[in-house]
């Protein structure tokens, strides 16, 4: 297997380099100080973080992701309350003739179609589009002279035998 590139031989594996670009931490740290103000008073506080490090290299060939149920969920709701919102400041203040529950009952119904035509296309893309884009990702090596990203077909034991030649 060579690069289209740059004919070069030498690949890695994109999972590999995701993963070598990546690294948790857990810190922990505490602090003393001293106040004056009207009174002196003593503090002592604590902190602890955990997060992750990742290269820019390793972001750029990271696995796709999962579109999130919650979020479009918790960004429905919040859209809903703004929704509601913003047509009742529009209806008290701007003095808008006509049925506001039964405008406001049409908006929201609308808007609710809306969110869950949001939610179905979370879903297709989570059990139909996803694992596509997940199993050629995993099938994905990079050029280690030009960076060019080929994606190689066929068995896994043809795959095994191209992750072994593209090892350093």
């Amino acid at each position: 297997m060579e690069c289209p590139r740059c004919t070069s031989t030498e690949f890695t594996k994109l999972s590999l380099l995701c993963d070598q670009g990546s690294s948790t931490f857990h810190a922990r740290s505490s602090g003393l100080a001293m106040a004056i103000g009207t009174g002196a008073e003593l503090v002592l506080g604590q902190a602890r973080t955990k997060g992750e490090i990742q290269t820019r290299l390793s972001n750029k060939v990271s696995p796709p992701r999962k579109w999130s149920f919650w979020k479009a969920v918790f960004g429905g709701l919040i859209g809903l309350l703004v929704l509601e919102f913003s047509l009742g400041y529009a209806h008290t203040f701007f003095g808008y003739g006509g049925n506001f529950s039964h405008q406001l009952g049409w908006f929201i119904w609308s808007y609710l179609g809306l969110l869950v035509f949001v939610l179905g296309l979370i879903v297709w893309y989570n059990f139909r589009a996803f694992p596509r884009r997940y199993r050629a990702w995993d099938r994905s090596f990079m050029c280690r002279r030009c960076g060019h990203v080929i994606q190689v077909e066929g068995s896994a034991q043809s795959r095994q035998r191209v992750a072994q030649e593209g090892r350093p």
